[in-house]
């Protein structure tokens, strides 16, 4: 009942006028960023972390939480409205939203992502809060079997939406598995690189 408690006291924080002007300003500055290719959510949040100097702590966090929130939603209208998903997370809502939009339901698709974005992420964040203990808990119990598992699943989620091109869809697979498999450097804990020995 404790983590109820925090949620609705964090929900009465955040909802004081001060703190829903950063949040407005966040969600105006993230959809911007969301619509212009390239510069993504953490780009924009990295570029205006040096704010946090002179903000309160909470109102910070709740600027930077509308920035990402704004950027995420930002995509979606690019998406829509010229089938270029400005976001990695806006590419499904290119390929469905933008066939609403060329048959003239362009309003409707962009209200449908507006209003989907705010409930669902509503509801992951009172999710996390009320089950990340349980998550956190059981995560570090993962080890090999499951982590095979996982590799497995990945592998037959992409071999079912392959598309056209096999080959192509095989080809992207087994490049990232040559990526993901690069590890770490022991002692810097950067990527390994080839040493080079001297003549």
């Amino acid at each position: 009942m404790d983590t109820w408690n925090a949620l609705l006291q964090g929900f009465a924080v955040a909802a004081t006028p001060i703190n829903l002007l950063w949040a407005l300003l966040g969600c105006t500055i993230g959809t911007a960023v969301g619509v212009l290719p390239g510069i993504g959510p953490a780009t924009a949040v990295a570029m205006l972390l040096p704010i946090t100097l002179k903000v309160d702590p909470t109102a910070s966090m709740i600027f930077f939480a509308g920035i990402y929130y704004g950027a995420m939603y930002g995509g979606s209208t690019t998406s829509i409205l010229m089938n270029t998903p400005g976001e990695a997370g806006s590419m499904v809502t290119a390929m469905e939203g933008n066939k609403m939009a060329k048959n003239g339901r362009a309003g409707a698709a962009l209200a449908t992502a507006a209003i989907g974005s705010f409930v669902a992420g509503t509801i992951a964040t009172v999710g996390v809060t009320l089950f990340a203990p349980w998550v956190a808990e059981n995560a570090v119990k993962l080890g090999p079997p499951e982590y095979f598992l996982l590799m497995v699943l990945a592998f037959c989620t992409v071999s079912a939406v392959l598309g056209k091109s096999t080959l192509r869809g095989l080809t992207a697979l087994f490049i990232g598995l040559a990526m993901g498999l690069v590890g770490l450097d022991q002692i810097s804990g950067g990527r390994a690189t080839p040493s080079r020995r001297p003549n």
